[in-house]
Order: structure tokens, then sequence, then C-alpha cells
């Protein structure tokens, strides 16, 4: 299965404009992690093709209980993303295997 990215602007009356970046990742897809030092801030990014997202604090001295939260926030919605991708490829596994399996009771 071959990943892909897209973009979307969506723009309403009235409404400021939106704009979207999906991921769909393949083996290309990387995910690092760049830790602060004395001239720069802590940030993550993740980079797929032309598409790249980078998160990281406002400011390089300065971390509040907000960049805290947020990282936190973070964690936890990872971890449940991993914890959902595993057991989607583990029921995927054993799908395939039962296929290949002949029946026993025949």
């Amino acid at each position: 299965m071959n990943g892909y990215t897209y973009t979307t602007i969506s723009m309403h009356p009235g409404k400021p404009p939106r704009v979207g970046v999906n991921i769909y990742p393949d083996d290309h897809a990387t995910v690092n992690y760049y830790p602060a030092d004395d001239t720069a801030r802590a940030f993550l990014a993740v980079e797929y093709g032309d598409t790249w997202v980078n998160i990281g604090t406002t400011s390089d001295t300065t971390v509040t209980d907000t960049h805290v939260k947020f990282a936190r926030d973070l964690l936890e919605a990872a971890a449940r993303f991993l914890a959902d991708c595993e057991r989607l490829r583990d029921q995927h596994t054993r799908q395939t295997t039962d296929k290949a399996t002949p029946d026993k009771a025949a």
C-alpha cells in the first residue's frame, strides 16, 4: 500500500480560511525530534514527500504550562494512535492467517 498526503484549504463566508494537512504514511515517512539547545527551540518534525509539519515551542527560552499541556496531550493522543494501529494490524494479520488456513472441519 502506498502512502499519500494532501492539503486542503476551506473557505466559508464570514469565517477565516482553514488549512488542513493530511499525511497517510508509508515507509518513506519520518518523525524526528530535535532537542532544544542554546540557540534553537525543541521541535518535532513529521516529513513525508514534499509535506512536512513541525511542532515546537514558541520561544527558545520560555516554556510555559501551555507548552507542557500541549506536549502531554500530543503524547496521549500518539499513544492511543499507536494502540489502535497495533490492534488493527493484529486484526488484519489474524484475518489473513484465517483465510490462508484450510478449514479442518471439512
